[in-house]
């Protein structure tokens, strides 16, 4: 550890960051707050984006203009996802105005991991300290990584149905080429350090919560004090004929993905169908669109209408069609027709006005469904009409103790605009993760804060979305739409309830912190023209 001079402190003001230079050329991000003076790492622990260039908030949250991770500046902690570990925290000492930080350039090259276990597995009381996980994807992986290092020294068993470790999902759809290595989120040997035992290619068939077990498919029964459920959801499929075909595909799964890719990439062509024209479907039509003949099939007036707005959904229609994506929208699809030389795969996927299109590979991105059905006919498990488990503002499911739902399957109370919601964003599952584990090592309610915020990569533009609107009557934009380079607000009555951009970053992770303080101006304010970043972010 090595102190180096990073400054003058009457030149970094409250509220403000700054990244400086230290040692044999290392980076370090200085934050002022209430009067003192912070320093860390300077890179977001999610995929590297310089902090430098996000926002930094009165209270200390400092978030990261890519995909909104927020960290504590203080502590370094994380605290909104995807922030994979927190950052590097520093010794700040002020002498004679000088900023003087301790720095151990040898770990800044690293994020600070959770700490190891305390607790040697041989002394865990299993009567009394074991949380039983279901899922491996986002929220599951993230609810035990949390609960160490909120110091649970207990048993943790990982149960999860695929048969890899917890792996990056979003990546899933940005790009082929990908390795099962490098989507892994983290090496057997963290789960080994943590004592975080994992049970892969297995899933859970019942759960009993008045004895507290929980009966696997491989037929092995666990008890648990604590049960989190985070078992995500499967793909929905669509009820026609040829939907069982062999080239027909979904996305989900590193094994979906790598049929998807065999499919695909090759030497020759292929005329790629994708039944669906929002985000899995679009996403997939992106990374496809060099490699293969791409149509889109969707049943609204442009991609994205639901949830994007005509007109934003429009710019994305005409991106993807420069790179030579066909669309057949306000389209059903009536049949998956077999192939003329093979009737166990696909030839032509049937609209409903009888359109035949051609298909050598199929992919069907319909959305998604709560995976629950192992609680359908569970005593003291209530489902929604959609599969989801309501629960209360610390993730426990309504009426059960102990029991804790969270990801995909959790419907709860947002704050944003007092609705009941289920979302399936990859960062706010992992947000209801650490948001369980908080609440089964502290044992107290803390009322969820936390602003939705997604991301979507496409033919080389950046798409940031934060908030959550379940309807809008407008769609008011800032920018220019024609070269992609605006923000969208999108307003109920004289409420903006969320905002969408293109090129115009830190913007979204502004509004976000906006959105969380509850400071964003009026849709008439935005309407005038005032831009969200000259609204100052104190609370």
């Amino acid at each position: 550890m090595v102190e180096y001079i990073a400054g003058k402190a009457s030149e970094l003001k409250d509220g403000q960051m700054k990244e400086v230079v230290v040692g044999s050329n290392s980076k370090i991000l200085l934050t002022k707050t209430g009067g003192q003076i912070y320093a860390t790492s300077h890179k977001c622990t999610h995929y590297g984006a310089p902090l430098i260039n996000g926002v930094f908030s009165s209270d200390g949250r400092i978030t990261c203009p890519w995909h909104g991770a927020c960290f504590d500046a203080k502590t370094g902690d994380i605290e909104d996802s995807p922030g994979l570990d927190n950052l590097q925290k520093f010794k700040v000492t002020i002498k004679d105005d000088d900023i003087y930080v301790e720095v151990d350039e040898a770990a800044l090259k690293s994020g600070r991991r959770p700490p190891k276990c305390k607790v040697p597995p041989s002394s865990f009381d299993e009567e009394k300290n074991v949380v039983v996980i279901l899922g491996g994807g986002a929220s599951g992986n993230t609810a035990a990584e949390k609960l160490r290092e909120n110091g649970y020294d207990g048993k943790i068993i990982l149960v999860s149905r695929e048969s890899y470790l917890p792996i990056d999902r979003p990546k899933l759809s940005k790009n082929f080429g990908f390795g099962i290595e490098k989507l892994t989120m983290r090496k057997k040997e963290f789960y080994d350090e943590l004592f975080i035992s994992l049970k892969l290619g297995t899933s859970a068939t019942e759960v009993d919560p008045i004895s507290k077990i929980v009966t696997l498919d491989n037929g092995e029964k666990l008890k648990y004090n604590s049960l989190i459920i985070a078992t995500g959801a499967h793909p929905r499929s669509i009820p026609i004929q040829g939907i069982d075909l062999k080239n027909v595909f979904y996305l989900r799964t590193y094994d979906d993905y790598k049929n998807i890719e065999k499919a695909v990439v090759g030497n020759e062509k292929k005329n790629l169908v994708i039944i669906g024209s929002s985000f899995i479907g679009m996403e997939v039509a992106a990374i496809s669109a060099k490699k293969a003949n791409v149509s889109v099939i969707g049943m609204e007036k442009v991609p994205f209408e639901r949830v994007l707005g005509e007109k934003i959904g429009a710019v994305f229609q005409r991106l993807h069609e420069d790179a030579g994506v066909k669309f057949y929208l306000e389209a059903v699809v009536k049949a998956i027709e077999p192939s003329e030389t093979d009737p166990n795969i696909g030839g032509a996927v049937v609209l409903q006005n009888e359109t035949k299109i051609k298909a050598d590979v199929v992919v069907v991105g319909a959305g998604v469904v709560p995976s629950t059905e192992f609680l359908k006919n569970t005593a003291g498990f209530t489902l929604e009409r959609d599969g989801s488990l309501k629960v209360t503002e610390d993730f426990k499911v309504e009426g059960l103790e102990d029991v804790y739902a969270v990801g995909d399957i959790a419907r709860f109370h947002y704050f944003g605009t007092n609705e009941t919601l289920r979302i399936e964003h990859w960062s706010f599952a992992e947000n209801t993760g650490r948001a369980a584990a908080d609440a089964i090592t502290s044992k107290k309610t803390t009322p969820s804060r936390r602003i939705p915020y997604f991301w979507s990569n496409q033919l080389n533009k950046g798409l940031r979305y934060c908030g959550y609107a379940s309807s809008f009557d407008d769609v008011i934009v800032q920018g220019n739409l024609e070269e992609m380079k605006f923000a969208a607000f999108y307003a109920r009555d004289d409420k903006i309830v969320a905002v969408a951009t293109i090129s115009v970053d830190p913007l979204v992770s502004h509004c976000s912190e906006l959105f969380r303080l509850g400071k964003f101006p009026t849709a008439t304010e935005i309407r005038n023209g005032l831009s969200p970043l000259d609204v100052p972010l104190t609370v």
